[in-house]
């Protein structure tokens, strides 16, 4: 930290890069219809702009702590927001300078800069909270962190929608300026202290994944697989949505951006909720899990057969409280459950799964969107694979009991 800094300011300019990452898919969902119908794309071509962006930020979760441990936290993130800026500056022109699939391999290379700078600034910013704060001015950091993550995901959809409704591209210049503004405010205000550990090898790295996978994989694999699923489903039904209200029901603008925000309200409020009241008692964490995937799996059951307007907005929200009872109990298994040594690599990889589903969903939903019960039975059936694969996992099921087993 900069001598002289206020603690207040630099953990606010810590969390814009978890708010950085959020924006860069978020803001967008609202506008992939715009940028269909400018560059003449099908529904899948518009998933893939969403997709070509998670894919690379995805992957590069996993090696970045390493590469941070060598070079340095603030080096990393100053690259990273570099390539997010020439990213954006290439989406933002693809339209202007040329046309059709001209046009949109160029949005695509944008997008894919943007990505590979997004995947590291999340967890960068945990690791800078981490490297720069104790004690309480700690934990005030990774709580702003987690509330950067949230407001990013709540008012991204309603800006990029308002955007649109003048310039669907701007968006990109929006994205832009938010980067630089982040960029200039690690520059001046993050001072970074000095490494006192050797940082570890990449042949120790790979060793280390091997062993955690082999020797943790009974619960860890059915926890990373529900929690990309349920991030799969949330950002593939997000992308479904910003078609389906344009196309069915006529919904444009800031009012659409309202409607695609009002499940990440939920997921936020109920994610707060559930974080604060758990704890990290296992039969509760346990009761979490098993009551989020059944409140995921009851919404999908019923859009089966309701996703009228109504229908599609209150079930959409119901799902979104599940996983926000079901994600802060899969981060508090997958965190408390392993060692301090281990804790930050099993953390990476859990991350990358996460973004892996975010990846996906948009893809996914766009192939399936064709036919609303298809895909809805779909979701179901996902959702209840990971539910019993889950449940299988465990040796004491903590429903009318308590249960005194690792997770």
């Amino acid at each position: 930290m900069k001598e002289g800094a206020s603690t207040t300011v630099v953990i606010y300019i810590i969390g814009l890069l978890p708010f950085v990452m959020v924006v860069g898919n978020s803001m967008f969902i609202p506008i992939i219809p715009d940028i269909q119908h400018a560059l003449q794309l099908t529904a899948i071509e518009g998933g893939l702009v969403l997709t070509v962006f998670s894919i690379p930020a995805a992957l590069m979760i996993p090696i970045i702590g390493l590469i941070s441990d060598r070079i340095g936290r603030k080096k990393v993130i100053l690259v990273s927001l570099l390539f997010i800026m020439l990213g954006s500056i290439f989406s933002a022109l693809a339209p202007v300078f040329f046309e059709g699939q001209s046009a949109f391999s160029m949005l695509l290379l944008g997008r894919f800069f943007q990505g590979v700078g997004a995947g590291r600034t999340a967890p960068m910013a945990m690791a800078l909270a981490g490297d720069l704060f104790v004690g309480t001015d700690r934990s005030k950091a990774l709580g702003t962190v987690e509330v950067f993550n949230s407001l990013g995901k709540v008012v991204s959809p309603i800006v990029g929608a308002f955007i649109a409704v003048y310039l669907w591209f701007a968006t990109f210049f929006v994205y832009f300026f938010l980067a630089l503004l982040a960029y200039f405010g690690i520059k001046v205000w993050i001072k970074e202290r000095m490494k006192e550990a050797e940082p570890l090898r990449l042949k120790d790295y790979h060793r280390s994944v091997q062993e955690i996978i082999l020797r943790e994989f009974k619960w860890l694999i059915p926890i990373f697989l529900a929690s990309g699923v349920g991030l799969l489903l949330l950002f593939g039904l997000m992308f479904f949505m910003s078609y389906y209200l344009e196309e069915s029901y006529g919904v444009y603008g800031t009012l659409k951006g309202i409607y695609l925000a009002l499940p990440l309200v939920f997921l936020t409020v109920f994610s707060y909720w559930t974080g604060k009241n758990m704890g990290d008692n296992k039969n509760y964490v346990k009761r979490y899990l098993l009551l989020g995937l059944s409140v995921l799996l009851t919404s999908f059951a019923l859009l089966i057969f309701f996703h009228g307007l109504l229908g599609l907005l209150v079930l959409i929200s119901l799902a979104s409280i599940g996983l926000g009872f079901f994600l802060p109990a899969a981060n508090t298994a997958v965190t408390a459950s392993v060692g301090i040594k281990e804790r930050g690599l099993v953390v990476s990889l859990y991350s990358m799964v996460r973004f892996l589903g975010v990846a996906l969903g948009p893809i996914t939903f766009s192939i399936l969107m064709h036919d609303p019960m298809e895909l809805f039975f779909f979701s179901f059936f996902l959702v209840g694979i990971s539910f019993i694969i889950l449940i299988s996992s465990w040796t004491c099921i903590p429903i009318l009991r308590d249960c005194s087993s690792r997770i």
